[in-house]
């Protein structure tokens, strides 16, 4: 797929535009039309087989960025990206990419200081000469260095989200190939840990050196940095490093376990193994000189006393002990949610009408979803207004209607929580709701007390079902805000309440500790997508990863129940 290429050409060339003073009517048309592909399911060059109109009858895609993804599917550059990249210093894109470093702030800096980098402007900021500029004070300083970090952090690592397809396609294209005889995706992302650094691929073959031949001509490959018979490293051009590792088909099950980890994982592993007189690495569970297993994942662990251990647990994390005792849990499984309960329509800031929802739904085998726009404290988001609320439930009753509600459409909403805890609809409004969801898109620098009686306010409403993606953070923007989560998970048990792994793949939230000491605590758990488009339902998948991560099983997930027990579940939340 192409898709995150062009985005990230689309997005640089906004950026670029925007420091040179461009229209921002034009600069918005090339952010709309990043986010689009980067959100987008289906290969772009697989829709460019139609040609130009068939490009143009995307969102967000008119004439001139048809030609411009044309371009770049046959050339692999954009000519106006080449040209804007000669006007705009160097260094001074990784530098607009710092929140609160818009394109005037970007260009005085750079004019008045030198700022062409990220070190540079770590630089002035950390001496203090920034302060010299009019209108940066102390406080500013401080923001913008903190924010700084979380940039130069996300650009070590990126949410497992942004190239989980990525790696699937690829898997794909090694599975295809003749000489593999098995492929797989290894490393942090198959534990579905929320952020990569880079991505894990392993293969089995008997011929490495024609499959690394094969994999650095894949045309996602920028830079090869090493291609052996047994193992190849490359950049993508996303910028992106992959590893891949050839191991023979005899040792596929010890070489994935070794290649996905994780670290204490596999120490622990290694010590049992010497343990039990064996040596435990990447080619087998051996014996002296014999391998003993190492053909299957399953017959290494059984080789050292244990039951296999799904990835997504192997962090060291108490998952050995509880294999060795029979305690692993019964992970919930993609294939048990009958719904998803987060999606966003036209109504608000989604992208989807609500027959769209409904037919995507219907194309998952979903039993139910739950239509959660905004309330209208979320300005950028075009919430409902409470006059315009029972429109909107109509409006999903008749879709209910026309589809003989399969899936069933729930008429809810994401209600923001304002400062002092009360919510942005009043119970007149929240009353008519089938299910409420609400969360924080505002003020996350209330103190620690402060925001926690926040919290506990909105879930004692007793219209309130769900606490939604609880800490608020945006994975490489926002850090979480800061509660005292055992208070807050504690009265949402006493209430009746859940809380949600929101599976969007900038927020993952509640995080998997989180998510774990919430299941331990006895809570129900509300698994969603946050879908503002149809491509966006696939995100539950790493709802579910998240879940897996956090020792759930399916009976404290709340949308693996089916519709007539989520609908008495809800009912009994209000009493």
């Amino acid at each position: 797929m192409k898709n995150a290429e062009i985005a990230r050409i689309f997005s640089e060339i906004a950026d670029m535009l925007d420091f040179l003073g461009d229209s921002p009517f034009r600069v918005r048309a090339y952010r709309a039309a990043a986010r689009y592909l980067m959100d987008m399911e289906e290969p772009i060059e697989r829709v460019a087989e139609g040609g130009e109109k068939a490009l143009e009858e995307l969102p967000y895609i008119g004439h001139d960025l048809a030609l411009k993804i044309l371009e770049y599917l046959e050339t692999g550059k954009v000519k106006k990206h080449e040209e804007l990249k000669k006007k705009v210093p160097p260094g001074v894109l990784e530098v607009m990419r710092v929140p609160g470093v818009g394109p005037r702030t970007a260009k005085r800096l750079y004019d008045e200081l030198g700022v062409d980098s990220l070190a540079r402007l770590r630089e002035v900021l950390e001496s203090g000469e920034v302060l010299e500029l009019s209108g940066f004070g102390e406080k500013k300083r401080q923001r913008l260095l903190h924010n700084l970090e979380l940039v130069e952090a996300a650009g070590r690592r990126r949410p497992l989200g942004e190239v989980l397809w990525l790696a699937r396609e690829l898997v794909a294209r090694l599975e295809r190939l003749p000489q593999v005889e098995h492929a797989a995706l290894a490393g942090s992302a198959r534990r579905y840990k929320e952020t990569v650094g880079d991505l894990d691929l392993l293969a089995a073959s008997r011929r490495g050196r024609a499959v690394t031949d094969a994999f650095v001509r894949f045309p996602e490959v920028d830079e090869v940095l090493l291609a052996g018979a047994s193992r190849a490293t490359v950049f993508l051009k996303t910028g992106l490093q992959v590893d891949l590792k050839i191991v023979e088909p005899e040792a596929w099950g010890s070489g994935l376990q070794y290649f996905t980890g994780s670290k204490d994982h596999s120490i622990k592993l290694r010590a049992l193994a010497l343990d039990r007189g064996l040596k435990l690495n990447e080619y087998g569970v051996w014996k002296g000189a014999e391998r003993v297993a190492g053909a299957s994942e399953e017959e290494v662990y059984a080789a050292l006393g244990l039951p296999w251990i799904p990835p997504p647990l192997r962090e060291d994390r108490g998952e050995i002990e509880a294999a060795r005792e029979g305690r692993l849990p019964q992970l919930v499984q993609l294939e048990q949610i009958r719904g998803d309960l987060q999606v966003h329509s036209t109504w608000s800031d989604g992208k989807a009408t609500l027959e769209e929802l409904a037919r995507a739904a219907a194309a998952r085998g979903y039993e139910y979803l739950a239509v959660t726009d905004h309330s209208p404290a979320v300005r950028v988001a075009g919430g409902v207004p409470p006059e315009k609320v029972a429109e909107r439930i109509a409006a999903i009753r008749a879709v209910n209607e026309k589809t003989g509600g399969r899936p069933y459409l729930l008429a809810g909403a994401e209600v923001d929580i304002l400062p002092d805890g009360s919510l942005d609809y009043p119970d007149e409004v929240l009353a008519r709701l089938e299910i409420v969801l609400v969360s924080v898109h505002a003020h996350f620098d209330l103190d620690r007390e402060r925001q926690t009686r926040r919290l506990l306010r909105a879930l004692e409403n007793p219209y309130v079902h769900v606490l939604a993606h609880p800490s608020a953070r945006h994975l490489g923007k926002r850090g979480p805000i800061e509660a005292d989560w055992e208070k807050v998970f504690q009265r949402a048990r006493e209430l009746g309440k859940a809380v949600e792994i929101d599976g969007y793949y900038a927020r993952l939230d509640l995080p998997d500790a989180l998510a774990r000491r919430a299941g331990e605590l006895g809570l129900m758990v509300s698994l969603s997508t946050d879908a503002h488009a149809t491509d966006h339902l696939r995100y539950m998948e790493l709802a579910v990863g998240t879940a897996q991560r956090a020792w759930l099983g399916p009976d404290r997930v709340l949308n693996t129940r089916s519709l007539k027990e989520l609908q008495s579940w809800l009912a009994g939340v209000r009493g």
